[in-house]
């Protein structure tokens, strides 16, 4: 068996982050570098009363596979845990899928995308340490499985004080064409169905044409493969509970209309909602809540 060593090493201008550290067997599968930038990283389980705020800082993002798929979520990150106690890091918090939050607590967590990270839902295990100084590092593991492999995402974070940027100007980001959303979809692993009409207060589609959801089943149909979850979220306006429910109906009429009116394979589509946690716009506003009111596309997997 050929055993291939992976040497992660950063030396960026940002102090503090340099990390070596060696993954047997491992291979790179993506990753992103980036030094100002914000990753969230959970000090515990997801709940709808508590939000996970973003830390700042130089970011770089690491997706590895190995190709034995009889190894344990344990397994896949004990060798880089021990060698981060080694360098001093100490542990913050870490769980298990179902004990994690499931579906709610990996979908906070930002991630490359797939094909190159692989997340099942119901298999994975989350890992958080921490390095104390005057710029502190954090170093968040994410292990999972596929039926071929073990997958493993480092996020590592020095959280030195960022510059300060002075905006004069900024054009409000135009909504995605449909020429653009599987583009959206495939390197980001999600993207908004930006053409939904759904009444005031209702999870009741209009009667379209929908364009996205044209693209979407096209491609679902091309890619028999391929899961993807749809995720539907609301603005700020009346409690979390309500809003909960109405969100998870949207994204379940969505569903419906996929299967219904495009034959989508139903194998292919799960649905839930997020409520008002996971905003993209201020909700001071009529425009941001609109923006608020949508229904995401999230690639799961792509095999």
């Amino acid at each position: 068996m050929i055993r291939a060593a992976l040497l992660l090493t950063l030396a960026w201008a940002t102090p503090g982050l340099a990390l070596d550290l060696t993954l047997p067997g491992a291979e790179v599968t993506g990753s992103e570098v980036s030094e100002a930038a914000s990753a969230r990283l959970p000090e515990a389980p997801w709940s709808p009363e508590r939000q996970t705020p973003g830390t700042e800082g130089a970011i770089r993002k690491t997706a590895l596979k190995l190709g034995n798929a009889q190894l344990t979520t344990l397994q896949l990150l004990a060798p880089l845990r021990d060698q981060l106690q080694a360098a001093g890091y100490g542990p913050v918090f870490a769980c298990a899928s179902a004990e994690c939050g499931g579906f709610d607590f990996r979908f906070q967590l930002d991630l490359v995308g797939e094909p190159a990270m692989h997340v099942d839902l119901g298999d994975y295990r989350y890992l958080l340490m921490r390095k104390a100084g005057a710029s502190p590092e954090s170093v968040a593991l994410l292990a999972s499985r596929s039926r071929d492999g073990g997958f493993v995402h480092i996020t590592e974070v020095s959280e030195a004080r960022l510059p300060e940027i002075t905006i004069t100007e900024a054009a409000p980001a135009p909504p995605a064409q449909d020429g653009t959303f599987l583009d959206a979809l495939l390197r980001d692993s999600h993207a908004v169905l930006e053409d939904l009409d759904f009444g005031s207060g209702s999870s009741e589609l209009g009667d379209g044409p929908y364009a996205s959801l044209a693209t979407l089943a096209g491609w679902l149909a091309e890619n028999p493969s391929a899961r993807v979850i749809l995720v539907g979220h609301t603005d700020a306006v009346g409690s979390l509970e309500a809003n909960t429910a109405l969100s998870r109906r949207r994204a379940a009429s969505t569903m419906g209309r996929l299967i219904s009116a495009f034959g989508t394979d139903r194998a292919q589509l799960q649905s839930a909602g997020a409520g008002y946690l996971a905003p993209i716009a201020s909700n001071l506003t009529e425009e941001g809540r609109a923006r608020n009111r949508r229904v995401e596309v999230v690639l799961l997997s792509l095999e």
